[in-house]
């Protein structure tokens, strides 16, 4: 059995990389919306706003978001789903899920699927107000990066991302 790893890169406001981490960290085990078995905070990969590599980390992980979003699109596109008209004719099942998740990347509700996300604005994006504050305080602001791991029960580590049951709890 292996595990399944999810990479995320966390934006964050705090004093320093310990205390932003805690609050990642906690973020992690209070969200409802992804349950990692561990959630590993990589140090050598985190950067403060002051470093060289952060905004480049950030377009990366906007580019990342991106990226996604246009693969669920193009999946809903395959199957014919290519206007709003279209989707009132959206079953429930697979493709009722891609939707669902295109509309968690566009609200700002975090997923597996996000890459990067701003938890100061709840978003898979980052408003020109936040640049502007990163810009005059950078070493206020970490993009903390996060491998969210799951353990396979089977064979296919996917299995582990194919449950409703939710993870972690016992059968009633």
């Amino acid at each position: 059995m292996g595990k399944l790893e999810i990479a995320h890169s966390i934006l964050i406001k705090g004093q320093d990389f310990e205390s932003c981490s805690q609050q990642v960290r906690r973020f992690f085990d209070r969200t409802m919306l992804i349950r990692y078995d561990e959630v590993a905070v990589m140090a050598d990969e985190s950067l403060n706003g002051a470093e060289d590599g952060f905004w480049a980390g950030i377009r990366d992980g906007l580019a990342a978001n991106r990226k996604v979003l246009e693969g669920f699109l193009e999946n809903l596109k395959s199957e014919g789903y290519s206007s709003l008209d279209d989707l009132r004719h959206l079953e429930k099942g697979y493709l009722s899920k891609v939707l669902h998740i295109i509309a968690h990347l566009q609200d700002g509700f975090i997923g597996i699927d996000s890459r990067f996300y701003n938890l100061e604005e709840d978003s898979h994006g980052i408003s020109r107000e936040l640049q502007q504050k990163v810009g005059v305080s950078p070493g206020n602001y970490w993009l903390i990066s996060v491998k969210g791991k799951i353990a396979a029960t089977s064979e296919d580590p996917l299995d582990a991302m194919r449950t409703f049951e939710g993870r972690g709890k016992e059968p009633g």
